[in-house]
Formats: structure tokens, C-alpha cells, sequence
């Protein structure tokens, strides 16, 4: 069988770059120089599996992109040292060589000669679409990573897919008690697996959405919390113009229903939803959560301190920023709570902490409020709140916002431990250090987020 090389065409700028697409890239013998490579043949990334073969050193120079033959008119990924003649074959996830056409090894060598100023016009969009879907996420992988790709290039991904697992979550969502009647082991749809083919588009919110879909299988209802929250989080960081406008559509109606069955996740969901139904452009500052760091002099209030607020609607929550002549900047949440929500929280979340952005000139810095359970005097309206205060960012203002959905105990475990550390300090409540220690308590004993909390609160 003759071997296939691509061939080479050099442009303008662009730099040819040909070295391996899949983390695992096998040596080809060289007793075989242009068969199939023999069962047990194969030295993994230069015997380090453990390797990312598209950082080895090996491949920095020198390669060009070929087809290795596998047999019966099948052939694999790969590439050629143009000086010794060396052959690797690329590997996909199961470790099987990732196989594909002629025309396709002209598309990706195509791309690798153009590099990074590579472009797909509608024919090679065509071959490309009708190659593996192993062979399209390793190439999108590379392009997203490396390259300035169309948006439009990613709708070659199997969207169907998501369209579908979103569209059976809405429904299941809003059915009636769906998640309050148990599992049922007999007649549910097959599992729509998603995998990894789509990590090229962004923000990996396909894994929240099985995660979503895992929770609400099993009637798990802190599962599927813990899986919205994410998902209606990582949609709102999303490149939409990535997905088709048939996939947002159905990822914007099961967001709806998400921050419809926990009214929490209102602001998420509306960021999520504005980003999927407005594409990649991020949404403007809202003034109102601005504030100069400059106060007049006079004084406001029996201390003599002077204090500035602004207030603002994150649905559910209300947000108030307090810049102080002090240089200190105060914010809090607070929300109203049925009784049902109360006990529904308490049973979900555990504890319900709430990120919180704080931007100045030099910057921004996410806090976790945590927040509380509060009653009026007669007892008769029951509220959330919390609240921190920090020193002011340097530079003439200070911006505050919610900065995505709130988590629970499920995930305190997971949360960064500089923003933990400088969130408990930051605390104004002593009833607020007695829920870090909830928190803390939460987690198991050896945990060092639990070192961290407990230093932070002394």
C-alpha cells in the first residue's frame, strides 16, 4: 500500500505546524516502512505514556503531516520526519489509531501549512464534517487552543446531541413532582452520552449538563442543585456563537426551567440566557454597580464617617455596595425566604455562599458571601443575607457584582482557598464565622480547607 503525504503550501505569514493533534502519538517500526505497524509494535510517546506528545520536544521541528496505513484501504493520522524518515501514528482515546480519509489528511495538512491564520472554506468544512468525531475534536481542540478559528468551524461538532439531552431535561424538569417520586429502575430512555467531544467549544458545560442528567435519573434533587448551578455558571462564560442557534435555543428553555424550579439560580440563568441568546460579546458594566472611592468630606451619620450606597436587583437578591471615607467597601445580599425555601435550602445547599466580585483599577477579586437565615423581630418574615467588607481597590472607583451562581456544602470542598481565606476575613458577623465553621465541619477531617477557615476565622 503506498503511504500518503500531504503536500505543503506556504502563505503570507502563516508558519507550518505539524505536530501531533492527540496527547498519544505511537512510533511506527521502521521494519515496515510503509505496511501496517504489527500488534505490539508501538512505543507510546517515546515510552512515557504518562507524556502530552504535542509538547514533546521531539515534534518542535521538522515533521509533516501523512496517513499511516492500517490495511484494507484504512488509514491513520500521522506524521513523518522529513530528514530520518521517522513515523508516528496518532492514538485517540481508546488508544486505537484515529483513522481517516485521504481528502481529510489534505484538510488538516491544509490547516497545519496555514498556521495559525488558518481558514476552511465551505468544500473543506464538508470533508472535515464528514470525517470521524474523533479526528474533528482533536483538530477543533488545536485550533481553539493555538488558533483563531470561526466560530462557525465548531458547529461541526455533533450538537444533535445536546439539543437532545437538553430538550429530555426541560421536560423531565417540568413534570410534575419528577424529582420527588424516586427512582425507576424499568423504562427510562437510554443515557445520551456526551463524552468529550465537545471540551473544543469551551467552558465544559457538557459536563454539567450529564452531570444534570445523572441527578435527575436518579431523583437526586442535591445532585441535580449542584449540577444547575454549574451548568447555568459555565453557559454564562460561554463563546455562544460556538453553538448552533438550535442548541442555544434549547440550552436557554432549560436554563428558564432551571432558575423556575430554584428561584437562586434567577441571576445565573439570566446571564446564561443572555449570552446564549446574544453570542459571544460580554455584557456591558452596569453603572449601578459603580461607585466612586472618593468621598466628600462631610460627615453622614452620628459617627462622623461619611458613606455612599448603592443598591441594585440580582433576582432573587438585592445588593447593596457601601463605599466608606475610611477606604473600605462593604457588600451585601439579602433575599426574602418562604418557609418551604428555608427548609429547602437547609436540605440542598447546607450553607449557601454566594460569589461576589469586587473590581478596581488594579483589578478583580471574587468573595464568597455566606449567607444566613434571618427573622424579623415578630418572627413573621423570614430573609437570607450576608454581608463582607474590604479595604477599597486602589484607583478612583469600585465596582461589585454577583459573579455566578450560589454553591453549597457539596462544593465548598472545591473553592479556591485565597478566595476562602480573604472571604472569612472579611466577614462583619460573628453569626457569619459560626457558618464557616459549619462549613468547616463539613468537610472531612483531613481536608485543607478546613486548615484554612479555621485560620482565617482566629
Amino acid at each position: 500500500m503506498t503511504e500518503h503525504h500531504a503536500t505543503e503550501h506556504r502563505t503570507g505569514n502563516s508558519v507550518p505546524v505539524h505536530r501531533p493533534l492527540s496527547v498519544w502519538a505511537a512510533s511506527v517500526p521502521s521494519s515496515a516502512p510503509t505496511g501496517p505497524p504489527r500488534p505490539g509494535t508501538l512505543i507510546v510517546n517515546d515510552g512515557d505514556e504518562r507524556a502530552d506528545a504535542r509538547r514533546l520536544p521531539k515534534f518542535a521541528h521538522g515533521w509533516r503531516r501523512t496517513a499511516i496505513p492500517l490495511g484494507a484501504d484504512r488509514l491513520a493520522l500521522g506524521l513523518v520526519h522529513t530528514r530520518t524518515g521517522e513515523r508516528v501514528v496518532e492514538l485517540g482515546g481508546t488508544a486505537a489509531p484515529v483513522l481517516i480519509s485521504d481528502a481529510g489528511l489534505q484538510v488538516v495538512a491544509h490547516l497545519e501549512d496555514h498556521w495559525p491564520n488558518a481558514s476552511l472554506d465551505e468544500a473543506q468544512q464538508g470533508v472535515l464534517g464528514a470525517e470521524s468525531m474523533e479526528v474533528r475534536r482533536l483538530v477543533l481542540a488545536r485550533l481553539a487552543d493555538e488558533g483563531r478559528p470561526p466560530a462557525a468551524l465548531f458547529h461541526l461538532l455533533p450538537w444533535h446531541l445536546v439539543d437532545r439531552l437538553a430538550n429530555a431535561l426541560s421536560t423531565a424538569l417540568l413534570g410534575r413532582d419528577a424529582l420527588d417520586t424516586g427512582p425507576d429502575p424499568s423504562g427510562t430512555d437510554p443515557v445520551i452520552a456526551l463524552r468529550n467531544w465537545f471540551s473544543p467549544a469551551g467552558s465544559r458545560f457538557t459536563a454539567a449538563l450529564e452531570q444534570l442528567d445523572e441527578g435527575v435519573r436518579a431523583h437526586d434533587r442535591g445532585l441535580v442543585r449542584v449540577a444547575a448551578a454549574s451548568l447555568c455558571t459555565r453557559l454564562g462564560a460561554l463563546d455562544a456563537d460556538r453553538l448552533p442557534a438550535g442548541t442555544r435555543a434549547a440550552l436557554a428553555e432549560l436554563v428558564d426551567v432551571l432558575a423556575r424550579d430554584d428561584r437562586f439560580l434567577g441571576h445565573a440563568a439570566a446571564v446564561a440566557a443572555a449570552r446564549l441568546h446574544g453570542g459571544h460579546a460580554a455584557p456591558s458594566r452596569d453603572p449601578a454597580t459603580v461607585m466612586a472611592t472618593h468621598l466628600a468630606d462631610a460627615a453622614d451619620g452620628p459617627s462622623g464617617i461619611r458613606r455612599e450606597r448603592t443598591e441594585f436587583e440580582r433576582p432573587p437578591f438585592t445588593v447593596r455596595l457601601t463605599v466608606s471615607a475610611t477606604g473600605r467597601c462593604t457588600v451585601s445580599a439579602r433575599a426574602t425566604l418562604t418557609t418551604d425555601e428555608r427548609d429547602r435550602l437547609a436540605r440542598e445547599y447546607g450553607a449557601v455562599l454566594l460569589p461576589v466580585r469586587i473590581s478596581g483599577r488594579d483589578g478583580a477579586r471574587r468573595y464568597w458571601l455566606v449567607l444566613q437565615v434571618t427573622s424579623s423581630p415578630d418572627g413573621g418574615t423570614l430573609g437570607l443575607s450576608g454581608a463582607i467588607s474590604t479595604h477599597l481597590p486602589e484607583g478612583d472607583f469600585v465596582a461589585a457584582d454577583v459573579d455566578g451562581a450560589p454553591l453549597g456544602l457539596a462544593e465548598a470542598g472545591l473553592l479556591d482557598g485565597e478566595e476562602v481565606e480573604r472571604s472569612v476575613r472579611a466577614v462583619t458577623a460573628y453569626g457569619a464565622h459560626q457558618q464557616w465553621e459549619h462549613v468547616a465541619a463539613s468537610l472531612p477531617a483531613n481536608h485543607p480547607m478546613r486548615g484554612v477557615i479555621e485560620r482565617a476565622s482566629r
